[in-house]
């Protein structure tokens, strides 16, 4: 199944957290998964989807859908699980 651009962004946003806007240009054009030109209006489409955050001008990706860890220690503080303990 073919990745859209929206997908690759979020891949983008996720694997490059903090990144600014610039920074998620330049990203695009190295990974030439995406059009630069589109990385804005797609940036803006996360955010409105709230499948992105902002905060000073850089940006993450939410942790919902296939980015959400499938365990948490604690429902409140998003701990992690460690299994091995």
């Amino acid at each position: 199944m073919p990745t859209t651009e929206y997908d690759a962004l979020l891949d983008l946003l996720a694997a490059h957290p903090g990144a600014d806007r610039d920074e998620l240009r330049e990203l695009a054009d190295a990974a030439d998964r995406l059009d630069t030109d589109a990385v804005d209006d797609l940036l803006d489409n996360a955010l409105a989807r709230e499948d992105a955050l902002e905060a000073n001008e850089h940006y993450w990706v939410m942790r919902t859908g296939r980015f959400a860890p499938s365990e948490y220690d604690h429902s409140l503080t998003g701990e992690w699980r460690d299994d091995s303990l």
